[in-house]
């Protein structure tokens, strides 16, 4: 239950005192879970913020081109506020 270990008091305290900092949910380990609560908990999280499922694993990671393409477009994003 991803719900479970979301911490209230640090989404609070991002949204009022860090805007500039981006919060991610990265569901991990998804290849332990049947595939439709992976996307049932997906989509009830991305309601919120980002949410990327996630398998790490040598010959067939899951989410990992998501993960990369998300940190690069935060990259992007921070980079034109910058100049």
């Amino acid at each position: 239950d991803p719900a479970g270990t979301r911490s209230a008091h640090v989404e609070n305290y991002l949204k009022k005192h860090a805007r500039h900092k981006h919060l991610v949910f990265l569901l991990n380990k998804v290849d332990l879970v049947p595939p439709w609560i992976t996307r049932r908990w997906v989509k009830i999280l991305s309601r919120s913020y980002p949410t990327i499922a996630f398998h790490a694993h040598v010959e067939k990671p899951f989410g990992k081109g998501a993960l990369i393409n998300l940190l690069q477009q935060f990259a992007k994003l921070h980079q034109e506020k910058q100049q």
